[in-house]
């Protein structure tokens, strides 16, 4: 890709890297039952969600976007996947933008997810088949009385499915993070490197939801046609997981500054005993090396190195001197 392509108006760039993906058509029609094609054809008096997988192929695209009427800028918005999470009005549609974080087998993955949501349809825009949204096929297969509601209750239903994505990622951090916080507290040390893991994706996840909860309390504030007061209830529960997620996240940052001080602090006084230790060897002998040192000397006149007993006597004051020095030391608690 050249750079001068992300300067361009009305260039239609995909800043992916699933290129291998073809594009995929799921159309919900919905009324007193769901008809699933695989096309964009609309039947009157129902409402549609149309689920579109692969967005490497931006010519077929082209026929969505022309369909549709989508705003050329929204357009691009929708293939730039790098871009920050957003719920935003432009114009007559609701668009919204998600990077998704969810857990499967234990293993937190990522994937990107855009919205259109106009008076009657709703689109939704994936890279690569959506695991996360798996559920959503039988739910609406489910819900017999869909006519019955506005196409903002599947925006509802997808919503929520990734609030409680979000919520089940951020459990098995924080459990993660209360582990680490044991081994600090009771074996004095912990493995860095898993740690900066869970703090790399801790982040990431503030990051995927904060925006979203600002604009989803704004949007809610705001009097618009996207959201009608039928569905008030289901959006508010919504708001109150998102608020208490935020409120989750920002005390597990906390704690891990906490956990993560604790650390250092167990470091630092690790390192300190270490020194101690040294220390007081070298001080014990400090003086001995002087002794060793002085009786080691060539002197021509030394009567005391002709004595008999002399290296014994010497070993014997050596250890009594290192003796008094390490009772000294004891009694100044220095260790």
């Amino acid at each position: 890709m050249k750079i001068k392509d992300y300067f361009t108006p009305n260039s239609y760039i995909y800043t992916g890297s699933v290129q291998s993906q073809e594009m995929i058509v799921k159309h919900y029609q919905m009324g007193q039952d769901v008809i699933v094609t695989n096309d964009f054809t609309q039947l009157p008096d129902r409402k549609d969600y149309i689920q579109v997988i692969g967005l490497s192929k931006t010519e077929a695209l082209l026929g969505i976007h022309e369909h549709f009427k989508i705003d050329s800028h929204v357009f691009e918005d929708i293939l730039n996947v790098k871009q920050r999470n957003k719920i935003e009005v432009r114009g007559q549609t609701l668009f919204a933008v998600f990077h998704v974080n969810y857990l499967v087998d234990g293993l937190i993955k990522s994937d990107y997810m855009s919205l259109l949501l106009f008076e009657d349809t709703l689109i939704s825009f994936h890279e690569t088949t959506p695991e996360f949204l798996s559920p959503l096929h039988e739910v609406l297969l489910q819900n017999g009385d869909l006519l019955d509601k506005p196409i903002s209750y599947v925006f509802y239903l997808i919503l929520d499915m990734i609030t409680d994505h979000h919520l089940a990622v951020f459990d098995n951090l924080e459990q993660l993070t209360l582990d680490f916080e044991e081994d600090v507290l009771e074996q004095k040390n912990m493995n860095q490197e898993t740690f900066y893991l869970i703090r790399k994706h801790l982040l990431k996840l503030t990051q995927n939801i904060q925006p979203i909860f600002e604009q989803f309390t704004i949007l809610l504030k705001t009097p618009n046609d996207f959201i009608p007061s039928s569905l008030y209830g289901y959006f508010d529960d919504v708001q109150d997981h998102l608020s208490r997620l935020v409120s989750h996240l920002t005390a597990a940052k906390e704690l891990q500054r906490q956990i993560l001080d604790v650390h250092m602090n167990n470091q630092s006084n690790k390192m300190n005993r270490i020194m101690t230790t040294l220390t007081l060897f070298s001080a014990i002998f400090i003086p001995l090396s002087f002794l060793t040192g002085f009786f080691g000397m060539n002197f021509v006149h030394f009567q005391i190195l002709e004595y008999e007993h002399a290296i014994g006597l010497f070993i014997f004051l050596c250890m009594i001197l290192a003796g008094l020095m390490i009772l000294l030391f004891k009694k100044m608690k220095w260790f």
